[in-house]
């Protein structure tokens, strides 16, 4: 039986190609409100209306374990 997790990243990965095109919509006026992108993309108008105002999206962003910045890391490496 295949793990669980890696499931849940697919549909992550779809969800967040759904976001992106939902906001390239809206960016271009063929969509005009989020609730109707949000329904027309099938994805939850929370973490897209979050992303229209600016927000990085949760697999851009750097995981909370690590110490360092990237900046401080390639800093370190040179």
């Amino acid at each position: 039986m295949p793990p669980i997790h890696s499931e849940s990243s697919q549909k992550l990965v779809n969800q967040e190609g759904r976001i992106l095109l939902a906001l390239e919509d809206l960016k271009n006026g063929r969509i005009k409100f989020i609730r109707a992108a949000a329904t027309l993309y099938a994805i939850p108008r929370s973490p897209l209306q979050h992303r229209a105002v600016g927000r990085i999206g949760r697999v851009d962003m750097r995981p909370n374990r690590y110490k360092l910045t990237q900046l401080e890391e390639d800093a370190l490496t040179e």
